[in-house]
C-alpha cells in the first residue's frame, strides 16, 4: 500500500510500477472491481500462451451493483484468439488508429512488467485524455504475443459522468494527433493513406466534445468564440478537414464550417450537443447512486 498526495493517474501508476516486483501488472481503476478469478485465469493463460499481454472482456455496470450490466461487443471478444508477431501491429494497434474499436484502457488486460521498462514517451505529451490509449500503443508495438478471451472478468463502472470543464482537452486532442502521425510514420509506411483517415476523423469528432467542454466552463460567449477561433485556426484540424474520409463521413456543412471560419455555427454546436447531454448525465447521476 503506497499512501501518496494526488498526482494523477499517469504519475501514479509509474509509482506503482516502480514499486513493483512480479512478473506481470494489471491496473484496476478506482470506480471498478474485478471477478474473485480475474488473475488466476488470464495468469494461467499467459503462461500456457507465453503472452506478453492478455486481454478479457469486460462488463460495462450502470450503479455500484452488476445488476445493470453489459459486456463488450467489440469483434475483438468473438472468440479465444492469440495474436504474433506482426498480427499484433496490423490488427491490434492499427485499431487505436482508428477510434479504437479494440480497448484502449490499460484495464482488464495483465502485461508483462519488463513491457514497462523505456515507455512512457508518448503520455509524457498528454494531460489527461488518451493518457491509456497512448501508454498502450507503445506496450502494444514492442508485445510480440497478446492474447485475447472473450470471458468478461472486469467491471467497468459508467455513470456519475463529471461536468467539470477541462481546460486541456483540445491541447490533448492535438497532441494524440501528432503522436499517431509519428507513430504511422515509422510504422505504417505500407498503409500510411488509410491509417491518416483513422486519426483524421478521431481528431474531427473530438473537436466536438472540445466544443461541447467550452459551455462546461465559466467563460463569456466572447470568449468561448475566441477559443473556438483558436481551435479552427490550427494546422491539424485544417490538415483534418482535407483528408478524402473526412469528406466520407462528416456533413459537409460541418467542414465548411470549420473551413470558412463559421464561429456561429460551431458556437451554436457545441452549445446544442452541451445541452443534449445534460438528460443522460442526470439520469448516469442518479442510477449511480443506487
Amino acid at each position: 500500500m503506497i499512501d501518496k498526495q494526488n498526482e494523477g493517474s499517469v504519475r501514479t501508476r509509474n509509482k506503482g510500477l516502480a514499486a513493483a516486483r512480479s512478473e506481470y501488472v494489471l491496473f484496476v481503476d478506482v470506480d471498478d472491481w474485478i471477478a474473485v478469478d480475474m488473475i488466476e485465469v488470464l495468469y494461467n493463460h499467459a503462461i500456457r500462451d507465453h503472452a506478453d499481454i492478455t486481454v478479457c472482456n469486460r462488463y460495462k455496470v450502470l450503479g455500484r451493483n452488476s445488476l445493470i450490466k453489459r459486456s463488450g461487443k467489440s469483434k475483438y471478444f468473438d472468440e479465444p484468439k492469440l495474436y504474433i508477431g506482426g498480427e499484433v501491429r496490423t490488427e491490434l494497434v492499427t485499431a487505436y488508429l482508428f477510434g479504437h474499436p479494440f480497448p484502449s484502457a490499460l484495464s482488464a488486460k495483465l502485461y508483462k512488467r519488463e513491457l514497462f521498462a523505456n515507455t512512457g514517451k508518448y503520455v509524457e505529451r498528454i494531460h489527461f485524455l488518451g493518457d491509456d490509449l497512448f501508454y498502450n500503443i507503445e506496450l502494444f508495438l514492442k508485445a510480440e504475443r497478446v492474447k485475447i478471451i472473450p470471458t468478461p472478468l472486469y467491471y467497468y463502472r459508467i455513470g456519475g459522468f463529471s461536468s467539470k470543464y477541462m481546460p486541456y482537452l483540445f491541447e490533448d486532442a492535438v497532441n494524440g494527433y501528432e503522436i499517431q502521425k509519428e507513430v504511422i510514420e515509422k510504422y505504417f509506411l505500407d498503409s500510411r493513406d488509410e491509417q491518416y483517415i483513422g486519426i483524421s476523423l478521431m481528431l474531427l469528432n473530438t473537436l466536438k466534445t472540445c466544443l461541447k467542454n467550452l459551455f462546461s466552463s465559466n467563460m463569456s460567449e466572447l470568449n468561448i468564440k475566441k477559443m473556438i477561433e483558436s481551435y479552427v485556426e490550427n494546422y491539424n484540424v485544417n490538415e483534418c478537414i482535407k483528408n478524402s474520409g473526412s469528406h466520407s463521413y462528416f456533413p459537409d456543412s460541418y467542414l465548411q464550417a470549420i473551413e470558412h471560419k463559421d464561429i456561429e455555427y460551431l458556437f451554436k454546436l457545441g452549445r446544442n450537443e452541451y445541452i443534449k447531454g445534460i438528460p443522460k448525465k442526470y439520469l448516469y447521476d442518479v442510477i449511480g447512486y443506487l
